[in-house]
């Protein structure tokens, strides 16, 4: 019994010893506030340079979002750009691949094979007049329509390099 209350008695000492710094630093103890030498007007100040620095923080983060994002649109321009620039040289290609060797574009080239607009281009270049290169093209216009009413297809006009209509 002696020894419970021996116990019971260092135990509450114990807490005692803890608790009267803890009350003390809170304000609760015999009434008064904290003296930790600070003034209230000194820890309100505080209290709104540390809200400053947590808004600058949020504004750094938030620029640093935006500037991310800025990099992300830009690669996608880029890559689209690059897109578009890889189209434009496929068509010019094309059109080129397209052409009689003496600017025009080869009438129904779209149904010939390689190696036949590859024979065409050279009847064109070793024709010996502009006469001659023309009865070569009405010639090869016939048989690309002919060709083209076997397949079922109708033949698109070529369009030069500089885009427009013959």
């Amino acid at each position: 019994m002696k020894l419970n209350r021996l116990m019971t008695a260092l135990l509450a000492g114990v807490l005692a010893a803890y608790a009267l710094p803890v009350l003390a630093q809170q304000g609760q103890g015999k009434g008064e506030p904290a003296r930790t030498g600070q003034s209230t007007q000194e820890r309100q100040m505080e209290r709104m340079q540390s809200r400053e620095q947590m808004m600058k923080g949020e504004q750094v983060q938030q620029r640093d979002q935006d500037r991310l994002q800025q990099q992300d649109q830009d690669k996608d321009q880029l890559q689209q750009q690059d897109r578009d620039q890889d189209q434009d040289r496929d068509q010019d290609r094309d059109r080129e691949h397209m052409m009689d060797g003496m600017g025009k574009a080869i009438y129904g080239g779209e149904l010939m094979t390689e190696q036949e607009r590859n024979r065409y281009r050279e009847q064109i270049r070793t024709a010996g007049s502009e006469q001659e290169r023309e009865q070569i093209r009405a010639r090869h216009r016939e048989e690309m329509q002919l060709r083209a009413r076997e397949r079922g297809v109708e033949v698109e006009e070529p369009v030069p390099p500089g885009g427009t209509g013959q």
